[in-house]
């Protein structure tokens, strides 16, 4: 949807798929029983007003993210079809902006001493975690360049869902019929 805001048109089959996509993610995330939670003894002494409020709240941030996570995608889709920006320059001129802001961020908050610390401690599991991030990116770019955003975006809920049935499989979670439909 941020791609169309960003003036990127879809084939109807595209939305279509989205609006089914966001659908079923709503029946399931929405379908769930509260009384089977933990952390609430069911006294009735108002906690369901705050559980709601703070769900109304997490689906807000999560609406906010997807909203920005949408933006990027289609933009770096415009950088790399409109201005051919390929996606190793691209993907490095991200990183390199994300290392500056993190390196102003440690001198502002003067943490540059924990950051050190943390690097002589953890730093084979450190470049380990670098490269196999650089690899997901590398992955990221890639699809992007060459499908676009929007698959992008479906590769990555794809994963996701596999993630969420995998869990539900292996650690025995119960859902009802409305998150089973989602």
């Amino acid at each position: 949807i941020m791609g169309a805001f960003m003036g990127k048109k879809y084939p109807l089959k595209k939305y279509i798929n989205v609006c089914l996509i966001v659908a079923g993610v709503g029946l399931f995330m929405g379908g769930g029983s509260s009384k089977g939670k933990k952390g609430g003894d069911g006294d009735g002494d108002g906690d369901d007003g705050l559980s709601a409020s703070s769900q109304a709240f997490g689906i807000l941030l999560l609406f906010i993210s997807l909203c920005f996570d949408g933006g990027t995608g289609a933009y770096e889709d415009k950088l790399m079809s409109v201005h051919s920006v390929g996606p190793f320059d691209l993907m490095y001129n991200i990183q390199l902006g994300k290392t500056i802001l993190a390196g102003v961020g440690l001198l502002v908050f003067n943490q540059v001493h924990l950051f050190i610390q943390m690097c002589q401690e953890m730093g084979f599991l450190l470049v380990a975690l670098g490269l196999s991030g650089a690899m997901g990116q590398v992955f990221i770019f890639v699809t992007i360049s060459k499908f676009g955003a929007l698959t992008c975006s479906i590769i990555g809920l794809a994963r996701k869902v596999t993630t969420l049935v995998a869990s539900i499989y292996f650690y025995g979670h119960e859902l009802n019929g409305t998150q089973f439909t989602g």
